[in-house]
């Protein structure tokens, strides 16, 4: 996804479930003859800045690792937002509830909430790249950093897809000074925050209507009982249960882009619901910013678990119970 977008730089530091990555985009350019520029870097931070770098100079880039991973380069991720970029950059950081391999079962979407840049939440290998791409087109069309979050069941599964045009992007860099950009000391860095804040809120606008991305199955002018609302993995487990169990009264709402959050939309499905169920991985973020907490349903009101992976047993489970 990365590659069929023009993506022209491309940085990591190794960690399961990320790891897989990079050596994927070398193979590429190389069986491609792409002029990509690809890089293990020394740490974290030094890769995000790497690719920031080629970002601010109108190149389009990316950068991946681990949620832990952006622990380190959280800092840089940080003012990367105020500044904003001049070119594509997407930040790919892979989550591991379980957790399998980590330290943490941290949630990167809590991390874009904080650093004030839109995520998107892939539910299968498919849609990571079409997100990767669609990642890039958002970020140089608002001049912000987008993150890109696939969970472990995403970075690990396999999936057939119908490879697109690969083609070296011939752009160059150009880096336009601008100290008061660039360089921006905190009374500028106040201005920057305000431009932030309103991209954050024509995203949040763009996010309402982002098909197939963020998007339900109601029948216009029916209310129902029980509505399920679930982004990333736990989507696509909780679209096979209901499939398996051919439950078509129950409505499904998918936010696979929930930061900013799309709130119109979440208010169109929670009227239509007397009850809504939020399925997400591996905190609450969805939940919390639903604004009619009366009706919902989730970890808050421990009908979700707190810690752990939600497998298709556990998941099946809550279903039961609801």
């Amino acid at each position: 996804g990365l590659l069929e977008a023009g993506c022209q730089v491309v940085t990591s530091y190794p960690g399961t479930p990320s790891s897989e990555i990079l050596p994927e985009v070398v193979r590429m350019v190389k069986s491609a003859g792409l002029n990509t520029y690809v890089e293990w870097s020394t740490n974290e931070k030094v890769a995000l800045d790497n690719a920031y770098a080629a970002a601010i100079a109108g190149k389009r880039a990316a950068v991946c690792m681990k949620q832990v991973g952006l622990n380190v380069a959280a800092d840089s991720l940080m003012s990367a937002a105020y500044l904003g970029t001049t070119g594509g950059l997407v930040i790919i950081s892979c989550d591991d509830p379980g957790p399998h391999s980590s330290q943490t079962e941290q949630d990167t979407r809590l991390m874009a909430r904080l650093a004030k840049v839109p995520v998107f939440d892939p539910a299968t290998p498919h849609e990571a790249r079409e997100m990767a791409g669609k990642a890039l087109e958002l970020s140089e069309e608002f001049g912000i950093p987008v993150i890109l979050r696939p969970a472990i069941r995403v970075c690990h599964a396999r999936q057939n897809i119908v490879p697109g045009k690969l083609a070296s992007n011939e752009k160059k860099a150009k880096f336009e000074k601008n100290p008061a950009r660039w360089a921006a000391t905190p009374r500028f860095r106040l201005m920057l925050h305000g431009e932030l804040n309103q991209k954050l809120k024509d995203i949040s606008r763009r996010f309402d209507t982002l098909q197939p991305f963020n998007s339900h199955d109601l029948e216009p002018g029916k209310t129902y009982p029980l509505g399920v609302i679930a982004g990333g993995v736990s989507w696509a487990v909780v679209k096979d249960l209901l499939g398996e169990r051919g439950r078509r009264d129950v409505p499904l709402l998918k936010l696979g882009a929930p930061y900013p959050f799309p709130e119109q939309l979440a208010d169109e499905f929670l009227a239509a619901c007397d009850r809504v169920l939020v399925v997400e991985e591996t905190d609450t973020v969805i939940e919390l910013f639903l604004r009619n907490k009366e009706k919902v349903l989730g970890r808050l009101s421990d009908h979700i678990p707190s810690e752990g992976e939600l497998v298709p047993q556990v998941v099946e489970k809550v279903l039961n119970t609801v």
